[in-house]
Parts: C-alpha cells; sequence; structure tokens
C-alpha cells in the first residue's frame, strides 16, 4: 500500500466496508433506478459501466498499453497537490493513457487554506501543456480535508475553485468526494454543482452526499490489481456508456 493509500484509507475511515473478493472486482448491478439516490442517498450502478483507475506518482512508471489491455478505458491523473507540489508523473501518464487510446482527466488534491484561484490556476495551466481539448474529461477537484477552516470559507473556496475551471473550460468539473466527508460541511451543495466522483470502497451500492442525485464516477476500491501499475490500483467506474461520458 502507497503512501497516499493510506492517507486516504484514514480520510475515508468511516465510510462503510464490505469485503469485496480479489481486492478489486467489478461491482455489479442493483435493482431499481441505476444510480439515482434513495432516501438514504444509497445507489447502485447499472449494468453499463465504464472501467477506469485514477492515478498519482505514488504510482511510479506505468505501463498504459497493458492498462487498456486489461480493460481500462479512462484515466484521471493528479496533477497536484495545491500549489505546493506538482505531480512528477503527470505529463508522462497524460501522454501515456492518451497514447493508448484512454480518455484522460486531471484532477488536483485541493487545500482548502491555499487560494483556490491559484490552485485552478495550477491545474488549468498544466492541462493546457498537455493539449487538453474535445474528448477529455473536465477538471476535477479532489475535496477530503478542511485544513480546520469554518464550513463557509471551505465551500466559498470550493466554488471559487469551481467557477474558475468552468470559467476557462466552458464545461462543468467534477468533485471527489464521500458522504461523510462532505458531511462535514454543514453548508448546501457548492455553486455550480459539479458532476460527481464518488468515494465509497468495496460495497456494491456506494452511499452518496445528500442532493446530488447521480452516480457518475465511482471510485470503488484502492487495492485493485491492474496490469501496468506494480502496486495497488484505485478502481473507478463510469455509470453509464462512454459516449456519456465524454458528452458531460
Amino acid at each position: 500500500m502507497t503512501v497516499m493509500t493510506m492517507l486516504r484509507a484514514l480520510a475515508f475511515s468511516s465510510l462503510s466496508v464490505a469485503a469485496c473478493g480479489g481486492g478489486g472486482a467489478i461491482p455489479q448491478a442493483g435493482s431499481g433506478d441505476p444510480g439515482v439516490a434513495t432516501a438514504q442517498s444509497r445507489v447502485c450502478p447499472g449494468s453499463t459501466q465504464i472501467q477506469g483507475v485514477d492515478v498519482s506518482d505514488y504510482d511510479g512508471d506505468i505501463d498504459w498499453v497493458q492498462v487498456q489491455a486489461s480493460g481500462i478505458q479512462f484515466a484521471l491523473i493528479r496533477v497536484s497537490d495545491g500549489t505546493t507540489y506538482m505531480d512528477q508523473q503527470f505529463t508522462a501518464n497524460w501522454t501515456g493513457a492518451k497514447a493508448a487510446g484512454l480518455a484522460v482527466g486531471a484532477y488536483q488534491y485541493f487545500r482548502p487554506d491555499e487560494d483556490p484561484t491559484a490552485q485552478a490556476n495550477v491545474v488549468l495551466s498544466a492541462m493546457s501543456q498537455v493539449g487538453y481539448g474535445p474528448g477529455d474529461i473536465q477538471p476535477i477537484v479532489d475535496f477530503e480535508i478542511t485544513d480546520g477552516l469554518s464550513d463557509s470559507t471551505v465551500l466559498a473556496n470550493i466554488n471559487t475553485w469551481l467557477q474558475t475551471t468552468e470559467a476557462q473550460t466552458g464545461r462543468r468539473p467534477i468533485m471527489y468526494t464521500s458522504a461523510r466527508v462532505w458531511a462535514e460541511i454543514n453548508d448546501p451543495e457548492p455553486s455550480p454543482l459539479p458532476y460527481l466522483w464518488d468515494a465509497n470502497w468495496e460495497v456494491s451500492c456506494p452511499n452518496l452526499p445528500p442532493n446530488w442525485g447521480r452516480l457518475r464516477f465511482w471510485q470503488y476500491s484502492a487495492t485493485g490489481k491492474v496490469p501496468g501499475i506494480s502496486d495497488d490500483a484505485d478502481l473507478d467506474l463510469y455509470n453509464g456508456p462512454l459516449s456519456e461520458m465524454l458528452g458531460l
């Protein structure tokens, strides 16, 4: 387990966990209306799923041809940790995954106590340098911590990040978080409401933050095994067809 995986395990330790054999078996479709939140905000994915991974320099050098051959169709790639640490593998991962035929997107580990506009500009600059364009996944903010700030300050800074990236790309952003983490913010949903990338490991049907309504991206394991990635891999899916994911 990498250092980042251990940190994320601590951050999401209150998530409900049920053993899922093999350290990352693909979740199966549930009953009812797939991907729509119930009153308890627990949802199940439908039968049409696109498999993906999310990566950072903690994963080392990745053989993206092997990753693609294993059935993975998209990769979400870390740009930075706030403004102070640029991921050393971002460019290699973006170009390698894209050359192998995967859809690609960029995410940033968000630091609420840093300037949100500066953080957004780090992402936008990195995406511009690798040739972000049509068919690429829109910017993603990875929200896991509050840095001890007030709810209103955290939400305001998240909103600034979202509004800055949407203004520059013309596309609705994505937010990675979990029901437990978002429950720490006693405020309404962010504006603009981003697409959700939900974190809930090793369950068949994840919990969503209330009022977000639709399961789209889901990180369902942090201990997956993927050819081409030597260490444990974060496994994701998009709940729907590839054309829908690319058309968000």
